[in-house]
Order: C-alpha cells, then sequence, then structure tokens
C-alpha cells in the first residue's frame, strides 16, 4: 500500500517525536501492518521480494517490520519459511508448548500463586527469543492464569491466585 493511501493518522503517528530514521521505520511497519491486517486470516504472505516491491521498501525494512508483526502476533512463520496471517485471537504456533507447560506448571504446582515465572528459562527451555515470551503468555494471560504486573520480583509475568481473578471479574461487573 502507497503511503499516500495510508489514513493520515498512520502518518501522524509515524512522525511525531521521533529521530528521522525512527519516524521512517514507523512509518514502514504502519504501511507493513495496514497491508498484512487487511489480509484473511491463513493467507499466505507474499515473497520479500513481491512484498517490498508492492509497498516500495527495502527488504530490510520490510523483514524488520515483519519481525515486530510477528513478535505481535499478527503473522507467524510455517517450519518451512513461508509467513502467514494469524487470525484475530489465533495462538502463534511457535507459542504453543510454552503456553501448555506454564499451564502443566500452574496445575500441578510448580508455579505457585504469586510466583514470578521464571520467562527466560520457559523462553530458552521452548525455543524462543525472549521477546517472542509475552506473546507467548498471551491465552494464559487472557485466561486469568498469569498476569504482567510490578512484585515483589519487580515488572514480570506473576501466577495469579484463583480467588484475586474471580473479585476482579466480581469488580468489573459490578
Amino acid at each position: 500500500m502507497p503511503p499516500e493511501t495510508l489514513p493520515i493518522e498512520f502518518l501522524r503517528a509515524a512522525a511525531e517525536h521521533q529521530a528521522p530514521e525512527a519516524q521512517l521505520h514507523a512509518l514502514h511497519l504502519a504501511m507493513v501492518r495496514a497491508h498484512v491486517t487487511a489480509l484473511p486470516a491463513g493467507t499466505k504472505l507474499p515473497t520479500l521480494a513481491d512484498l517490498s516491491a508492492v509497498l516500495g521498501i527495502t527488504e530490510t525494512s520490510l523483514t524488520s517490520a515483519l519481525r515486530r508483526l510477528d513478535l505481535e502476533g499478527e503473522i507467524a512463520y510455517s517450519y518451512r519459511g513461508h509467513r502467514y496471517r494469524l487470525g484475530p485471537g489465533e495462538q502463534h504456533p511457535f507459542d504453543v508448548a510454552l503456553d501448555r507447560s506454564v499451564r502443566d506448571g500452574i496445575r500441578e504446582g510448580k508455579h505457585r500463586p504469586g510466583d514470578a515465572l521464571p520467562t527466560g528459562i520457559l523462553a530458552q527451555r521452548h525455543g524462543l527469543d525472549i521477546e517472542a515470551v509475552p506473546r507467548a503468555l498471551r491465552g494464559v494471560i487472557r485466561d486469568d492464569l498469569v498476569t504482567d504486573r510490578d512484585g515483589p520480583a519487580g515488572r514480570a509475568f506473576y501466577v495469579r491466585d484463583p480467588q484475586e481473578a474471580v473479585l476482579d471479574q466480581v469488580r468489573a461487573s459490578l
């Protein structure tokens, strides 16, 4: 999608209070995001060369933007190297094992309420970059098993107390 067809709010957001390189990076990310999120879930993305030509940006900038969208769970890379669009709320395929491990750990008492999850260990054990951990934990956060907050270990992902989760739901309904 050429820059002139992007909504003006994308362009303004990209330009505010940033160095020129950061402005360009934000613009390219907005362009790639707009193009990719317009695709139906499950759609295989075009090759880097084709997508670069369509958007009018370098493959280096495109790769950086696609990496960001992968970390946000908008797209996924298959084991064969293809990129495809994930659906809303769809779990990234590389996150399944970590999600299952956290759920099992909570159920088995390895991760107790109030415990900070050992995210570095979990990432390494399941072959994820540490930057992908927030994406991998989206399901357990959505299911109120884990919360991202400040606590005794600093900012971390903490196992929620089931009673605390119920109280939060009651408060939200009032």
